[in-house]
Order: C-alpha cells, then structure tokens, then sequence
C-alpha cells in the first residue's frame, strides 16, 4: 500500500532535462523509498491508455545497502541530494530508460528486447576501461580486455536469471559515476542490493512481459521528497501523492 509511503507533495513538478522523454513515453515504471538512506521501497506500473495512466497494484521492491544516490538519466541536473558513485551501494535516483532485458533463459516477448546469456558475458565496472559501463563477449576477439573487475551476467546464484538493463549513465557514460543498474531477482525478500533494484522472480517475469519497447519506457525511481522535481506526467504524480 502507498498510504505509508507517500504522504501528499505539495510541490508541483518540473520539466525534465530531458523534456520530450514524456511526449513519447507511454510506460512508466515508478520505484519510491522513504528516503535517500531506505533499502527497500515500493514499485508501481503505469500505461498510457486513450491519453489516461493507469496503474497497477504496488509490490515490494529492495535498492542499494545504503539507499539511492542521483544518477545519470533524463532528470534535471543540479538536484539536491547524494550523487551516485562507482562501488557506493546506492542505486541510482532520477528518470531512466529501460533498454532491454537479460537473462540464462529466455522468455518468449513479443515487444520487448531480451539477450540470453553465455558464459563469456561480463558488464564492466572498472572505470579506467574503455569499455565502462558497457556489455562485453570474452568471446569476441574484437574485445581488448583492459580491466581489472567486470559483473558476471550468467550468474550461477539465479540473480540475474532473469533482468532488465536500466539505462543510467549510458549515454554519454561518465567514469565513476556507476555502472550495471538492472532491475533484477532478489536474494530474499527485504535484501537490499550493492546497487540495482531487486524484486521476487515472478515480478521481474511480469514487467518483462509487460515492457513495450515501442511506448519508451522509463524507471522513475527516487526517495519521495525528490518525486516533484523529476518532471512525472501530472495523474501519474497526482496518483502517487495521493493518499490511499
């Protein structure tokens, strides 16, 4: 329930840094904690229908060991707040697209892009890399390897067995400023992350389903005194702050 969570905004939004991300956007995936040190929060679906979002019923959702820290997204620059770094344990906070999704077993999706997994596969997390922030094959003899840590995408403990790549600091990618943000299973319920957002396995399956590629969707995630400054279409922000 949100009646908890998300107490009334009085603020009212702005305008995203990146302004047209709502003219095309037809799917919003809203992940709100309680502040920017909570590891846990709650998830919300919204789809564009006849020009009118609707929502789905919130599920339970964990973030970072340490919260959420400003990311790199389509959100305004110069927000208040702590700043998402490589290697802090937080997850990042701002307006995000979703990209494609991942996994050691593929789904059948009709609308969204997924990538089955191979051994080879790694996601670099070493900033000194030219390959940052990037997915890359050990099995491509195209790939210098020239770092020194990478994330494992076929993990062996189910984690990643089915994900979805949020695109934070992917476009221009800034060293340092994080890398490897997916949306992911989670270990247990309320385990919180070294960074990504965690649920249970069958919600990861059902937003996989429900992703839409061609609707731009987009991962709104923040602490609840950020929510007004992120640019959110107006009923979905009226939903949020509102009282249930």
């Amino acid at each position: 329930m949100l009646r908890c969570l998300l107490p009334i905004l009085l603020a009212q939004p702005l305008l995203a840094q990146d302004p047209t991300w709502q003219s095309r956007c037809g799917q919003i995936v809203v992940v709100v904690t309680a502040d920017w040190t909570s590891p846990t929060g709650t998830l919300v679906r919204f789809e564009k229908q006849d020009e009118k979002w609707i929502s789905t019923d919130s599920i339970p959702v964990t973030v970072g060991h340490r919260g959420l820290g400003l990311g790199v997204g389509l959100h305004p620059d110069g927000l208040a707040g702590p700043v998402k770094e490589e290697g802090d344990k937080r997850a990042p906070a701002g307006v995000f697209h979703l990209e494609s999704g991942f996994g050691t077993k593929a789904p059948t999706l009709a609308n969204f892009s997924f990538r089955r997994t191979t051994d080879g596969d790694r996601w670099v997390d070493d900033p000194a890399s030219s390959h940052y922030n990037q997915w890359v094959s050990l099995d491509d003899p195209a790939i210098r390897q020239d770092w020194n840590s990478a994330e494992v995408l076929r993990r062996k403990d189910g984690l990643y067995e089915l994900a979805i790549v949020v695109g934070h600091n992917r476009g221009p990618i800034l060293k340092g400023r994080g890398s490897a943000i997916f949306l992911h299973v989670w270990v247990a319920p309320g385990r919180s992350t070294i960074g990504c957002t965690a649920m249970a396995k069958n919600h990861v399956r059902d937003l996989l389903e429900w992703l839409d590629a061609a609707k731009s969707p987009v991962l709104v995630q923040a602490p609840r005194e950020l929510l007004p400054r992120l640019g959110l279409p107006g009923e979905v922000f009226a939903f949020l702050t509102t009282p249930r």
